[in-house]
């Protein structure tokens, strides 16, 4: 892939380094000049791309990045499919169903522990004076606070089920905080290379994560439980910590024209996002621990491949949301054209692709998990259903988030993951079959992009006038 022909100045940083390539590219991504040389028409990877001597728009911009991050999470998304197809055949569906609610729990848990600041660093880092020592503060918070809550959440719930044996218990908990502390420190150097503009890091990553999980996954199909899980959180953590070397070169010590920042200036917007992160994300991270509860591990199997299946197309709107955001916070601005390019953008991909998923829906349930998996394929098109009204909500967080109205997040996250959790246990109290549980995705989505179109054109009484601009 050629890369754009941008001059940059060859100048000392402040703290009295030599010049990095890295930041060159930063400082010259911030002032884009009159006429450059630059790759147009790349929304995806897959795109064969064209030279243009004119100046890149920021729509171009957003799809460049856009589909970086969506390459990344395609990537995580293939590969995870695989691990989990091969889960299914190599393990027992007790095993799948226990592994998949301590997966999702102690990604609940980092929601809960982050509180919102890989968001909030998304938005500052590029204007802080001392961009490395902003970074190691959110590491320090968020992991420290994600590891005590994936010790509480797991123990709780593997107290509760009674699903693990005895023997397995304390390995499982262990396990479980170091995916959670994993995860943490994963999001937030995400939150970094976001903001940096280097987002191919991220296509880079997920596959050699994926590809290590799944060469593990071979050497311990005897371990059971214990073994899968295993498999799913030690190369994460590896991964994890070579991130940590990575983002210590891609952000100077020092930065000239910055403003001082100190963690607590973050604390208005990082709210926020927290609790819309963790009330979002209620559904898909405690939906099948509910589910283990309630109907025991074989059906929390099947709605787990399920959910695991719809999630490849929550990918789609995510990644443009957080080149969005990205691009919004560098320009502190959002416009409205920009914003209703995207939407149509999404429209155009997701509406085909939600269609023939709903058609295939039974073959790939049984590709992955074979007939028995197959037999439950309504489950995956009621997932999929879901995944529309999910990516407006996507596009209505970044517009939030530019817009440093964190009050919005929380109403538009909350009514979002509380209502999907409400119509979730109402239906397991009154029996519902498992395969139509999905439908509180569906009825919960709707809800909160109603609410969110309301907020976009409406501020609520208590928030003050956004700096970001709305228009051109």
């Amino acid at each position: 892939m050629c890369e754009p022909c941008t001059p940059t100045p060859v100048r000392a940083d402040h703290d009295g380094l030599a010049p990095s390539p890295f930041r060159e590219i930063l400082i010259a991504s911030l002032s884009l000049p009159p006429f450059v040389g630059v790759i147009e028409g790349w929304e995806f990877p897959w795109i064969k791309p064209s030279v243009s001597t004119g100046p890149m728009s920021e729509s171009e911009l957003v799809r460049e990045q856009g589909g970086w991050v969506f390459a990344g999470s395609i990537s995580n998304s293939i590969l995870g499919f695989a691990f989990w197809a091969l889960a299914a055949h190599l393990f027992t569906s007790s095993a799948v169903g226990i592994t998949g609610s301590l997966v999702n729990l102690s990604s609940l848990a980092t929601s809960i522990g982050i509180l919102g600041l890989d968001n909030g660093l998304v938005r500052f880092i590029a204007r802080v004076d001392r961009p490395r020592a902003l970074m190691w503060q959110v590491l320090l918070v968020g992991g420290g606070l994600s590891s005590v809550m994936g010790i509480v959440l797991s123990t709780v719930i593997l107290r509760v089920s009674n699903a693990a044996a005895a023997q397995e218990f304390a390995v499982l908990v262990v396990l479980s905080v170091a995916l959670t502390t994993s995860q943490t420190c994963f999001q937030i150097t995400d939150g970094s290379i976001l903001a940096a503009r280097k987002s191919e890091y991220l296509a880079y990553r997920a596959v050699a994560y994926g590809l290590a999980k799944i060469a593990l996954l071979f050497t311990v199909a005897a371990a059971g439980v214990v073994g899968l899980l295993g498999s799913y959180t030690l190369p994460l953590l590896a991964i994890t910590v070579v991130s940590l070397f990575l983002m210590w070169r891609v952000w100077p010590a020092r930065k000239e024209n910055g403003i001082p920042t100190r963690l607590r200036d973050l604390s208005s917007l990082s709210f926020g996002n927290w609790i819309h992160g963790f009330t979002y994300s209620l559904p898909s991270r405690l939906g099948p621990s509910i589910m283990l509860i309630f109907v025991g591990p074989s059906p929390v199997a099947y709605f787990f491949i399920a959910l695991q299946l719809a999630e490849v197309l929550n990918y789609i709107p995510e990644s443009v949301s957080k080149s969005l955001f990205a691009h919004g916070s560098l320009r502190d601005r959002l416009p409205t054209s920009l914003a209703s390019s995207m939407r149509s953008l999404l429209a155009v991909i997701m509406v085909p692709m939600v269609a023939l998923g709903v058609l295939l829906a039974y073959i790939g349930m049984t590709i992955v998990g074979g007939t028995s998996y197959g037999a439950h394929g309504l489950a995956l098109q009621l997932f999929l259903l879901a995944t529309l009204p999910k990516a407006g909500i996507q596009l209505y967080k970044a517009q939030f988030n530019v817009d440093r109205r964190p009050l919005a997040l929380i109403l538009m996250g909350s009514t979002l993951g509380l209502s999907t959790v409400a119509f979730l246990v109402i239906a397991l109290v009154r029996g519902v079959d498992p395969d139509w549980l999905p439908t509180a995705w569906i009825l919960g989505g709707i809800l909160a992009l109603a609410i969110g179109w309301w907020l976009s054109r409406h501020r609520l009484p208590i928030e003050p006038e956004g700096r970001a601009a709305a228009s051109e």
